[in-house]
């Protein structure tokens, strides 16, 4: 089966995104390359927030985000790293809590407000729910709950067909400028791609406030608002 797979011809893209970007559908096609190229950089960027083997991390990404989150997944892999996946809605808390109680869980990635409210619910002290994870990784709205609660954690958010994540050493999140050309528009961020990317997407709405900021080694770093 393996053999016989291996002599069917590739599928000429990557995949297609259906989504919508504040309020206006798009579908746009993802190549192969651009797959390539957006692992490598969430591998670099993994990698430079010290994401190792011997991690365990705990994902709450829905499938839907997979064109975002699959890059970070695939490099999870590549570094070697275990992680298991947990539902993002609120009934599925209790897998989510059983997994940090029973593995030894360092890394938490991508997670929702509707998650850490029904934790919250349950386990009022998020202190001690997430005392042993080294990184969290949490969405702009479940971060404030953290923050509140006097849990430290970085950004992670999708600006329209781009991502952003933190860096422990940043105080905003890291996008791939490569790949995608990042905009202040009135306050408002707005997002088009590179011109080696397979879609031509141009001046993206992302309904996020944000500001934009080059850094010293040629970089892009987003702030939200």
């Amino acid at each position: 089966m393996v053999e016989a797979i291996r002599k069917v011809p590739a599928a000429p893209i990557y995949g297609i995104v259906v989504t919508d970007f504040g309020g206006e559908p798009y579908e746009y096609e993802v190549g192969w390359d651009d797959a390539e190229r957006d692992f490598q950089w969430a591998l670099h960027i993994l990698r430079r927030a010290g994401v190792a083997s011997d991690d365990y991390i705990l994902c709450t990404t829905p499938n839907h985000e997979l064109p975002w989150t699959s890059p970070f997944i695939r490099a999870f892999r590549e570094i070697g790293a275990t992680y298991v996946p947990a539902e993002q809605h609120s009934w599925d808390s209790r897998r989510f809590l059983a997994m940090l109680d029973r593995l030894p869980v360092t890394v938490v990635f991508g997670l929702w407000p509707e998650t850490l409210n029904a934790i919250a619910d349950s386990r009022p002290d998020l202190q001690e729910v997430f005392s042993d994870t080294r990184l969290i990784w949490a969405r702009p709205e479940a971060r404030r709950q953290l923050s509140a609660a006097g849990v430290q954690s970085l950004p992670f958010a999708l600006l329209g067909p781009a991502v952003g994540i933190g860096l422990p050493d940043d105080d905003g999140m890291q996008v791939n400028g490569n790949e995608w050309e990042f905009r202040s528009q009135d306050g408002d961020l707005v997002v088009s791609a590179k011109t080696q990317r397979r879609a031509r997407l141009v001046e993206v709405p992302t309904g996020v406030r944000a500001t934009v900021t080059a850094t010293e080694g040629g970089g892009t770093l987003v702030r939200l608002s």
